[in-house]
């Protein structure tokens, strides 16, 4: 059986859906795996909650070995601004809605800037994508974060070439990220900022016509 296989953050996992378990078993009721349904694919679903765009390619590295020539890949990139680092021991996730740890303070007042945070993720996202493109497995990709294609600002020669190289291999809802396009079109989301199932339902709707299999 062909599978379909996503990567991404908690919007992916299903945080907050109803059959959602945190950090057991992520929704059957989000859009990839209505789409997974519809198409009559195995779902296999690798997002992490709370994930960064390192977390995402850490995440697709480990699968790889796993990978199959007729596999569909999902990959939801999240916002541009969370990051992370290692501790010698494990990986923390940074947010900036989020305050736990000195370190956080120090990152977001000294380190992270709009400038860093689309070079490494425009970086990431070209990696990824040609890797799948250079083994000729299919893919979609969506960002929830608009600011990674932003060229108004924090744009320099080689920000340009890379959203150059990334922005025709992303998918958008109205132009819009999963989330923005949700809360526009006034879908529930819940406390914590999770697009909830109708939502979901929609976007499954509207991403099955932008998609050819």
């Amino acid at each position: 059986m062909s599978r379909l296989i996503a990567f991404g953050d908690s919007f992916t996992w299903g945080t907050d859906l109803a059959d959602a378990k945190p950090a057991s078993t992520p929704s059957q009721n989000t859009w990839p795996a209505l789409l997974a349904r519809h198409l009559g694919l195995e779902y296999i679903c690798n997002a992490v909650e709370g994930a960064s765009n390192k977390t995402i390619v850490r995440e697709f590295f480990n699968y790889y070995s796993n990978l199959k020539d007729d596999d569909t890949v999902i990959i939801n990139w999240t916002w541009i601004d969370r990051w992370d680092y290692y501790d010698g021991d494990r990986w923390h996730i940074l947010r900036p809605s989020e305050n736990s740890s000195s370190f956080h303070k120090i990152y977001y007042k000294y380190f992270q800037s709009e400038l860093w945070d689309k070079f490494e993720s425009l970086k990431d996202i070209a990696l990824v994508h040609n890797l799948l493109e250079k083994l000729n497995i299919k893919y979609y990709a969506t960002c929830v974060d608009r600011l990674v294609i932003d060229k108004t600002f924090h744009n320099p020669v080689y920000i340009n070439s890379l959203i150059d190289e990334s922005c025709n291999t992303l998918l958008w809802f109205d132009n819009k990220g999963f989330y923005q396009w949700a809360k526009d079109n006034n879908f529930k989301i819940s406390e914590t900022w999770h697009p909830l199932e109708e939502a979901h339902r929609a976007a499954f709707n509207y991403i099955k016509h932008e998609i050819t299999l």
